[in-house]
């Protein structure tokens, strides 16, 4: 490859990280290729919608800003009209956030959407197996015969599947060996009466409940019925991780009814979604992994800790230093 040609760089995973890399990747003149072997963008900045034509964020609930380069990102997109500020009721006892809550305006994909401007995504794309070979990357994708040759790849997948992926490739998979990251379960819930409780949002910090929102709350979040999204808590998701979903909305409608003390209305829809790796419990400490003779770069949430943050923070600093090598 010459000093003067452009780099094949492919980026694994179209969540915050990654999409963060590849929009910072452009502004410096380079055309990276993601793939994402799910159908939709943002990772678990995720909205669900239901052929009732009702809506859920069912991932994460709202990101907050600390770092400067992040707190610029929102205000441009509440600027945009992308993003909003979301101040739910909460309970009398709860504290108040000392951090703005900031949610998509039409769901939290919103909030990614505008870095995913004009690249090469390509959805629904799992990359099965990486190698090196002949000064490049091969990857293989699960849906094609033949591989796709890159300079450069970039790994924003969670910490265990990028170790999985790396395996008797790179040795970074020993660092990601120290990474913990949890899991949650998410019910989404419709009733044809509305719950009757006197708060809009509430975090619990015992029980198998961890967290429940009403999703009429969310602004630009469409349905016409009473519709609300419950986490279970990070231990209780791992003990029921391998039950089938309808005993798991069984167990979280059962608990649910105990920790808010009322009779759930009729359901009108509930459906369980695993998110197998939800929560960091134990981050790597530094914003990347990189092999930079191998042109090999590894990042997430879960280098830095547990927020959309952490991400974004991630993948900026990976394409700083992507663009240093070019």
């Amino acid at each position: 490859m010459s000093d003067h040609a452009s780099p094949r760089i492919a980026i694994i995973g179209a969540g915050t990280a990654g999409l963060t890399c590849a929009y910072q990747l452009r502004q410096r003149g380079l055309s990276p290729v993601i793939f994402e072997k799910s159908r939709g963008i943002g990772g678990r900045l995720a909205t669900r919608r239901t052929d009732h034509g009702d809506a859920y964020d069912h991932g994460a609930q709202f990101v907050t800003a600390r770092d400067p380069a992040f707190v610029d990102l929102l205000a441009n997109l509440q600027q945009a009209g992308a993003a909003v500020a979301w101040s739910p009721r909460l309970p009398e006892q709860a504290p108040r956030p000392a951090h703005t809550w900031w949610i998509g305006a039409s769901g939290m994909s919103a909030l990614v959407r505008p870095l995913a401007d004009a690249p090469d995504i390509r959805l629904r794309s799992t990359v099965s197996a990486l190698r090196r070979h002949a000064g490049q990357w091969e990857l293989q994708l699960a849906e094609q015969d033949h591989a796709e040759h890159f300079d450069a790849v970039v790994v924003t997948a969670p910490a265990p599947q990028a170790r999985a992926l790396l395996a008797g490739v790179s040795p970074l998979t020993d660092a990601l060996e120290h990474v913990d990251i949890a899991p949650c379960w998410a019910a989404m819930l419709a009733f044809d009466a509305p719950l009757d409780v006197s708060f809009e949002a509430a975090r619990f910090d015992a029980g198998p409940i961890a967290w429940i929102a009403r999703q009429s709350s969310r602004g630009g979040l469409v349905g016409h019925r009473d519709r609300w999204l419950v986490h279970a808590a990070p231990e209780w998701s791992a003990a029921h991780l391998e039950d089938a979903p309808d005993e798991v909305l069984t167990l979280m409608l059962s608990a649910l009814a105990e920790r808010t003390g009322v009779a759930l209305p009729p359901i009108a829809f509930a459906q369980a979604h695993r998110w197998r790796y939800a929560m960091t419990t134990r981050p790597l400490g530094q914003p990347m992994l990189a092999d930079a003779s191998g042109r090999l770069w590894v990042g997430g949430d879960w280098c830095l800790g547990a927020r959309v943050e952490s991400a974004f923070q991630s993948g900026l600093a990976m394409a700083q230093a992507i663009g240093a090598a070019w």
